[in-house]
């Protein structure tokens, strides 16, 4: 099993710019005008203190820690996160509603029994079903 690293980034207020700081690596920090170019600035700053292969980047685990902010910025923190856990079970339930509704097809149900069960439209059922033949059935 490969294990990943996920390298914890702690990130505050600096007057109008932000500073980072990796507390694992020693040398690990730096500084930008906004939040984007912090997380390419910090990234660029680990491959080069862990000596990682060029392009290795954009593949870096980061866990951002923010201290120091304000009651709104931290609570844009906190929805981000929920967003983006939201987003991941969002993914994952059209995964399996996908698998689902073609494994019910396949076995004779009705476009519309599936639907109903699944709490989508018919023809979303049935365009789930032409994308299985298509896999089946390749040109």
């Amino acid at each position: 099993m490969v294990e990943v690293t996920v390298y914890k980034v702690v990130v505050s207020r600096d007057g109008a710019g932000w500073l980072a700081d990796v507390p694992s690596l020693a040398g690990a920090h730096t500084q930008a005008g906004n939040l984007l170019r912090l997380d390419e600035a910090i990234r660029e700053v680990i491959a080069l203190v862990e000596d990682l292969p060029d392009g290795a980047e954009p593949a870096l685990m980061l866990a951002f820690e923010y201290e120091g902010l304000d009651e709104v910025a931290a609570r844009a923190v906190d929805v981000g996160r929920r967003r983006a856990d939201f987003d991941l079970v969002h993914a994952e339930l059209v995964d399996e509603t996908m698998t689902v509704a073609r494994r019910m097809v396949s076995r004779g149900w009705s476009v519309r029994d599936v639907a109903h069960l699944l709490q989508i439209s018919p023809g979303r059922v049935s365009q789930i079903r032409a994308q299985s033949r298509e896999l089946l059935n390749p040109r």
